[in-house]
């Protein structure tokens, strides 16, 4: 009997060991193989004075020079967008990769002692792992009464963009239709949630499906509450899943 006894303590033991059964990757499924680039907009140290030489630098984007990257707005009490686009970006990273996808971010840390990476160079990482999809998230800092998420697509700029435009497009209706079905509150500023950006460095230097989503207005104090809450994070990755998965269930 006491071995018996010992016997089941030691299969009870190692158990606790082991830990909780993580699930596997799904192996089908529209996201599964998939390679996605997400990108959560900033960094922290982007607004550090010791790397104002690394923010200087400055390139041609096929319609204007601008910048390497910017500080990103905050809500009126200060969280700043660089914070809420990292810890959606994670949340939805282990999403994706829970449905079999196969995720890099652009940057791997929010921190003030690291700066970028320039936005031209966000997109080329895009590009050099041939991604199937790159999700540049972000958050807006429009007039307080401003509501609700909007997605930015590729305009045509002859010699930079024609191979993006028609998948951009299709990535971004995707975005919203599935976005919106699964709750994510609607722009109330930005007619069909839709704006097309000729001069958007990110997009125009993209040769993947490659679109911006703006969650929410920073400035407005509903979406500036669910933005700073762990919850409302956690919608807003599971929004922008929904919206990959309608894109890449179209085919």
């Amino acid at each position: 009997m006491r071995r018996l006894l010992a016997a089941v303590a030691s299969v009870a033991v190692a158990l606790l060991c082991v830990g909780p059964v993580q699930a596997s990757p799904r192996a089908d499924g529209p996201l599964a193989g998939k390679v996605i680039l997400l990108d959560p907009g900033h960094q922290l140290g982007n607004s550090n004075p010791k790397f104002s030489k690394q923010m200087a630098q400055k390139k041609f984007n096929g319609t204007t020079v601008k910048g390497c990257n910017t500080t990103g707005t905050a809500t009126n009490s200060g969280y700043p967008e660089a914070t809420f686009n990292w810890k959606v970006a994670r949340k939805l990273k282990r999403m994706l990769e829970a449905q079999g996808a196969r995720v890099e971010m652009t940057r791997s840390t929010n921190s003030r002692d690291a700066w970028g990476p320039c936005v031209w160079n966000r997109a080329m990482q895009a590009n050099r792992i041939n991604a199937d999809a790159m999700i540049n998230i972000h958050a807006d800092g429009a007039p307080s009464k401003g509501r609700g998420f909007f997605v930015l697509a590729p305009g045509l700029v002859k010699g930079w963009t024609e191979d993006v435009v028609k998948p951009g497009r299709r990535l971004a209706k995707a975005m919203i239709s599935g976005m919106t079905k699964a709750g994510a509150p609607p722009s109330n500023y930005i007619s069909k949630q839709l704006m097309i950006s000729t001069n958007t460095t990110g997009l125009n230097f993209s040769d993947v499906p490659t679109v911006t989503v703006e969650l929410g207005n920073m400035r407005n104090a509903s979406d500036a509450r669910r933005m700073t809450s762990s919850t409302g994070q956690r919608d807003y990755a599971t929004w922008l899943l929904a919206g990959l998965e309608s894109y890449f269930s179209r085919g």
